[in-house]
Formats: C-alpha cells, structure tokens, sequence
C-alpha cells in the first residue's frame, strides 16, 4: 500500500529548511484514501505514536494531533522526513502506519513559509537557550545585508574572491533563517544572490571564486560559495544549479592533496585546517542534498585523517601540523563531529580545550584585542554540537557578547584586536562590515540552523 500511496504523493519543493532537528515521519492514506499532499505540507499525527531519532532510539511519545511539516519522503525506508531536528541534527523517525498522520486544515505556500517557520525558529531557540535580542538582532543583521546587497546581486568590494566569499557568506547568513526566493521580505535578496553565482560561475568555469585560476583566497571563496549553493538547492530543489554545483564539486575534490587537506590555490604539497574547514562544510552540504556525487563522501573520510593528523596533545588542533591551537580547534571539533558523531572524545576533548583557553587566555568580549569572530564561529558549532553544560556554558559567554555589540544600521562594528583571521574583521569598509555581520548572524542562527548537522 506504501507504494501506491508514494507514487499519489504530488512533491514540491520545500519552502525552507527548519531548525537543527529535521525529522523523519512517514506518510499513509487514511481510511478515506489517498490524499495529495505536498511537500511543504503541514500535517498532524491522528493518534499517540513514538517518535525515534536514527535507527531504534525512542526520542518521546509523540501526540495526537501534534503538527510537523513534511520536508521529504524515502519510499524505499517506508519513512518521511518532518520538520523537527535536535542541535546535535539527529534525525526523529515516525515509523510508518496507515492512519499515522494526516494533513492539517492549514496552506502549505505562503502561511508555510512565514508563520509556521518563525514558530518552529521560536521553539527551537527556546529549547536550546536562545534568547529574543538574538533572533531580533539576526532580522537587523539580514536587513542589513538585504540593503549592502550590489545591484548585480553581488556583495563587498574589491577583487572577485573577495566579493564571492562574501556573497557566499550573505548567503548562508539568509538561507539560515529560512529565506528562499519566495520569502515576502528577502525572497528578491536571495534570487539575485543566487543569479549572481549562477552567472559569474559560469564565466569562470565553475570556479566559485569567479577568477580564471584559483589565487590564495580564491579557495576560500570557493568552497564556501559552493556551501551556499548545495544549502540552496537542499532548501529549493532548484535543478538549475545541480550542473554548477557539481563542476564546484570537481574543483574541491580534486584539489585535495596527499595529506586529505586542502590548501591555498589548491596547493596539494601540504594542508592548512583553516582552507579545510570550509572545504569539509561545503561536502557535507553537498552530502545532505542527497545528490549522491562522486567521491563526496570518500573526500570527507579522508579529510577526517587530516584532522587527527594535526591533533593537539590537549585536544586541540593545529594549521598545519600537530599543535594545540586556540584558533583552529573549534574547526577539527566541529568538523569531525560533523561527520563521525561516534566519535565523541574528539569533540569532547577539543570541546574542553576551548573552554579552559577562553577562560584563562581569551575572553569573549567583543571591544578586546583578543576578540576573533572566525575562531567564534567555529567555537559555537563545536560547542552545539556537543551540548550539555558546555553548550549551556559557551552560550552564556558569546550570546548576549553578539547581539549587544550590533550597531543601530544591523551590522556589527570592527574589532580592535589583531585576531589570526586579519583584517577583514578590522576593516571599517570594504568588506568588512558584510563579513562580520554574516558570522555574527551565523553564529545567532546556531540554534535552529540546519547548517550546523551533518553525519554520515
């Protein structure tokens, strides 16, 4: 009956991604048949049922009448997937049931799209400790980037990496809170971003950094415009970007070197933990589009054995090779958490190590000299990824630190410092201001962000 049922399925695409938990359930016609339903759909569970994460492990008893939205259907699991996700992104399973669920009396376009999503955003801040300033000062901030945005779609100044990275960050910044090129208020910021990309990449022969040859910053660029774009299609299922994707793809794969890293012009002599951080996001992008392109997954094995490779004695992680630096560790943590949550002492242990340098050496304070967005960044994604006390503890030192420093404009101020991430967080204009708005946003999104899970 499932196969009937799923080939009566009419699918669309998903309006948006939802907070750190997406969720599976699984779609039967009720005793009055079947009834199309579409993806985006809102739909209620018509009796108790148990809810499990992936594989077997029952997460609660889910309740009659309780709503979710169906975001994709796996015939051949005889499962759906629904909004819902925890900040760790393990998947919740509805096994499925000929009178599981059935579709509520709600619109699944419009209504959909704003306030379904802003109340599943609410919940899930809710639940993992965010407060109301945040999610205000990520509205400023996107308001912000809406009005910097070029009128070619393009954000930043100054050469064409430069201007990609940070089109790729404003990006990720807008496709984090939800917003899709059918968004009321940001829907034409994100269509003319997306336009941008799609022109200038295919100029440049699917070099995301919009140059002829990859320069030092040009891999930067690269990888995270080419985050930007697999988070875009896994929200839109927009096909005219697959082929662009996939030439990005080739670049990063065959730009890996002996050692499983990458490194700047795609270097393959050695590797630098900063280059590959970016590098291992955008593949787990690409992973979660279920595109299923070659070698992505073998890249991102290999990309963990560089990883432990440059591992600190005290868990930290090194640039290029075994170290304890403060800077980098939150990348190695959260990366191989990322795609091997098994490995729970690696993220624990960095974890750790981050935690007693912020409380000894590096406090998080936007005004001192030691302050580094790049390293905050990363420190929040490793920090959530791990949760428990260190979550509560690290949410507590950079939340409120972030959205009381945004300026009146919605962007966020330069720093003083002389941070390892130079001088885009120092600039007062250029690009400076997209860049630090896009990773304050970024890090303000964490609690709901379907960015922040990964796995295999």
């Amino acid at each position: 009956m499932f196969e009937d049922f799923a080939r009566r399925l009419r699918l669309k695409h998903c309006l948006m991604r939802f907070p750190p938990i997406l969720a599976a359930l699984c779609l039967l016609a009720s005793s009055a048949g079947a009834q199309e339903i579409a993806l985006g759909s809102v739909v209620c569970l018509t009796r108790d049922t148990p809810l499990f994460f992936n594989g077997n492990t029952v997460v609660r008893q889910g309740r009659r009448g309780e709503r979710f939205v169906l975001i994709a259907l796996k015939p051949n699991e005889k499962r759906a997937y629904v909004s819902g996700r925890n900040l760790l992104g393990q998947a919740i399973a509805l096994n499925l049931e000929d009178d599981a669920i059935m579709p509520a009396n709600l619109p699944t376009s419009k209504v959909f799209g704003d306030r379904i999503a802003a109340e599943l955003r609410v919940r899930a801040m809710t639940e993992h400790g965010g407060k109301p300033a945040s999610e205000e000062a990520v509205v400023r901030g996107l308001q912000y980037l809406a009005g910097a945005q070029m009128p070619d779609g393009s954000w930043g100044q100054g050469s064409k990496p430069y201007v990609s990275a940070m089109t790729g960050l404003s990006l990720l910044s807008l496709l984090g809170h939800g917003e899709t090129p059918d968004s009321p208020e940001f829907g034409p910021t994100v269509k003319n971003a997306v336009r941008w990309i799609m022109s200038e990449g295919a100029l440049s022969e699917g070099r995301l950094s919009m140059e002829p040859a990859f320069t030092s910053s040009g891999v930067y660029a690269h990888a995270i415009v080419a985050f930007a774009l697999a988070e875009y299609y896994a929200m839109t299922r927009d096909a005219t970007v697959v082929d662009m994707l996939k030439k990005a793809v080739m670049y990063m794969v065959e730009g890996q070197g002996p050692d499983r890293g990458w490194m700047y012009t795609y270097d393959r002599s050695q590797s630098d933990t900063s280059v590959s951080g970016w590098h291992i996001q955008a593949l787990l992008a690409v992973h979660r589009t279920e595109l299923n392109l070659d070698q992505v997954d073998a890249a991102l094995d290999k990309a963990m054995l560089n990883l432990k490779r440059v591992r600190g004695p005290k868990g930290g992680f090194g640039y290029r090779s075994l170290e304890d630096r403060y800077s980098l560790t939150g990348v190695g943590a959260y990366c191989m958490h990322a795609w091997n949550p098994l490995d729970g002492k690696t993220v624990t242990d960095g974890v750790r190590f981050v935690l007693d340098e912020t409380r000894k050496n590096y406090p998080v304070k936007y005004l001192d000299e030691r302050a580094d967005l790049y390293t905050w960044y990363y420190n929040t994604l490793a920090c959530a990824s791990l949760g428990g006390p260190s979550w509560a503890t690290w949410n507590r030192l950079f939340q409120e630190e972030i959205a009381k420093n945004q300026k009146s404009d919605g962007s966020w101020p330069e720093l003083k410092g002389h941070s390892p991430a130079g001088e885009l967080q120092r600039d007062p204009g250029g690009c400076g201001p997209v860049y630090r708005t896009s990773l304050c946003i970024l890090m303000l999104e964490v609690y709901y962000r379907y960015g922040s899970s990964g796995g295999k």
